[in-house]
């Protein structure tokens, strides 16, 4: 095929060049693809807007090559030629995202909505640069446009629940973790939002029950589920459960013991009924667990 395709006509036909394009790409093949966009191009026969047709997918096929500098320069030369195109500018911001060139990326993501104010993708990633840098609030309004716009896309459900989360403003982010949920039953980020949301809106019972989830499914989450979880079992006056879930944190982080040592010290002194039992399991099982690691286990 490859040696097929090395060959352009003097005057491009258009539709002619979409098939080629679609041929090399079905094949993934993404660097006789470049041969073959680049020969076009230098043929001098394409009207502009074919031009940046042909420059866009040549940045396209040099990001499947694994080639962001040409892949930047390729989507630069196609927005040169048809700057009202949406596409290039779209692709170009992309790549400035996953670079983590947040505050480009967002100037550009920019550029695409004053071409198309409704544009979701473009409203999803502009939060997603605002996130990235930990602008909660305004990235929370792109997310929130981009999911009055796409309705079930998991995408802004999560990262509206997500920037609301760290906003403390965890009776609105609810609804969204619930509604991200619904479309990604499994999601892990998503259920740990729920649990954080539930417990700090006291919805206790229901917290443990999404901690059990999270702490059951494994992946990685189960250092803050058990956290969350003890907490939840404190708020229900259940000291003995919680300590014994909290002593988990101890047998899987050294650095656990601090919080614990926090969480003991907090209940003392707000003057829970909790703190004694909790205090005392807390102290004996910690001085079990460092001389089981050390061998003094006959020591004690």
């Amino acid at each position: 095929m490859e040696g097929h395709m090395q060959t352009v006509a003097p005057y491009i036909d258009e539709e002619e060049f979409g098939r080629a394009i679609l041929r090399y790409k079905s094949q993934q093949a993404f660097k006789p693809l470049i041969q073959y966009l680049i020969l076009a191009i230098s043929s001098g026969c394409m009207p502009p807007d074919v031009q940046a047709r042909a420059y866009n997918e040549l940045g396209l096929a040099h990001l499947q090559s694994e080639n962001a500098v040409e892949a930047e320069k390729a989507f630069l030369s196609a927005i040169d030629r048809s700057p009202k195109k949406v596409n290039p500018r779209f692709n170009l911001a992309n790549l400035m995202l996953y670079a983590q060139r947040y505050e480009e990326g967002f100037k550009r993501f920019e550029q695409v909505l004053k071409l198309d104010a409704d544009h979701a993708g473009a409203l999803h990633h502009s939060g997603l640069c605002c996130a990235m840098q930990k602008q909660y609030a305004k990235a929370l309004v792109f997310f929130e446009k981009s999911f009055k716009i796409t309705g079930d896309t998991m995408g802004p459900a999560f990262w509206s629940g997500e920037c609301l989360l760290q906003m403390g403003a965890f009776d609105r982010a609810l609804p969204y973790f619930k509604r991200a949920l619904i479309i990604m039953p499994e999601h892990e980020e998503s259920l740990r939002g729920l649990a954080i949301c539930l417990y700090e809106e006291k919805e206790f019972t229901e917290s443990l029950q999404i901690c059990d989830s999270l702490i059951a499914n494994g992946g990685g989450a189960e250092y803050l589920a058990l956290r969350i979880k003890g907490d939840a079992l404190l708020a229900l006056g259940k000291g003995e459960a919680a300590a014994y879930c909290h002593l988990e944190l101890a047998q899987m982080d050294f650095d656990a013991r601090e919080y614990l040592k926090i969480r003991s010290e907090a209940l003392n002194r707000q003057g829970s009924d909790q703190a004694a039992v909790y205090t005392g399991i807390i102290s004996e099982k910690l001085k079990q667990i460092d001389a089981d690691f050390l061998g003094l286990s006959q020591a004690i």
